[in-house]
């Protein structure tokens, strides 16, 4: 009998600058006529960073007609950034890959999103937040979402939301009604409200809002971007977008249009007349917000 010593070989960490690509979900269902949504999470690994350029082309071999996400983005060194890839379907039913493609400087790298489009096929209900919201510490802001009935779906839809990273003092997340009663092929509002306090965190956040009715469940995300306390008089008011850029503020609710698809539902074309406005890749979506600022606390 031979004894003998048994080597184990450590695995050598990658000391090279670089970044990754992923997404969450890492596959995406779209209904057809109407929308899916997967979160993109950029991350650098020792110490890489700057501007990020993404690429999604869409078209009948990926099975989408569009595909949205926020622009202008920077990665700093040992930290990541996400935005909300927003997919709105083609006309044929399939199996499909979208490609995105992250080049930052000369460095790429390639993530793969296996894509379903189908029909619409039993009772179910969707919604669709803003790919992202903007506001500032110490601000309150309410923005309109809309829950539609598919396939003919009719009852009642709780909804709950968290916020991450779940740190102190982080952005609040209510929603009004909580509860949202659905008819069949129809849309209700609700109101999604966030409020910041003096001493909320800086920076950008994801909200995740859950949608359930019995066994059925839905998770939609979005980016929460919280801005430095200004005096309203030197800050224009918070916002929402999926794309960067300035963007107009108002004190009354907003209307926005979305550009209608050739195979969209009658609840489809209802939401058409007064939700939000998107363009395909390249242009932006222009959004408009309800705020308000919160009333200064009285001192002795």
């Amino acid at each position: 009998m031979v004894f003998g010593t048994v080597g184990v070989t450590r695995p050598v960490l990658a000391t090279t600058p670089d970044f990754t690509v992923s997404a969450n979900p890492g596959s995406v269902i779209v209904p057809l006529g109407y929308w899916a949504e997967t979160m993109l999470t950029i991350t650098s690994l020792n110490g890489f960073e700057g501007t990020i350029q993404l690429n999604a082309p869409v078209g009948p071999s990926t099975g989408l007609a569009g595909a949205g996400f926020s622009t202008g983005m920077t990665l700093s060194p040992n930290d990541n950034v996400n935005t909300d890839l927003q997919l709105t379907p083609g006309d044929i039913p399939g199996n499909y890959n979208l490609t995105i493609v992250a080049t930052i400087g000369s460095v790429f790298h390639s993530l793969v999103i296996p894509v379903t489009v189908s029909p619409v096929s039993g009772s179910d209900f969707t919604t669709r937040l803003w790919g992202s919201y903007s506001t500032l510490q110490d601000w309150d802001i309410a923005i309109q979402e809309q829950l539609v009935s598919l396939g003919g779906f009719k009852g009642q839809v709780t909804l709950s939301a968290a916020v991450t990273p779940n740190i102190p003092n982080a952005p609040a997340f209510s929603l009004l009604p909580s509860t949202v009663d659905l008819s069949a092929g129809t849309l209700a509002g609700y109101t999604a409200i966030v409020s910041t306090t003096m001493s909320t965190p800086v920076g950008n956040y994801i909200v995740a809002i859950t949608a359930t009715n019995g066994t059925m469940s839905h998770v939609y995300q979005a980016i929460m971007m919280v801005g430095d306390y200004r005096p309203q008089s030197e800050q224009p008011g918070p916002g929402n977008s999926t794309s960067t850029g300035n963007r107009p503020s108002s004190n009354s609710a907003a209307t926005n249009i979305l550009a209608p698809f050739g195979n969209a539902s009658s609840a489809l074309s209802t939401l058409l007349s007064f939700w939000w406005f998107e363009t395909i890749i390249g242009l932006s979506i222009a959004t408009l917000v309800v705020y308000r600022r919160r009333p200064a606390l009285s001192r002795a």
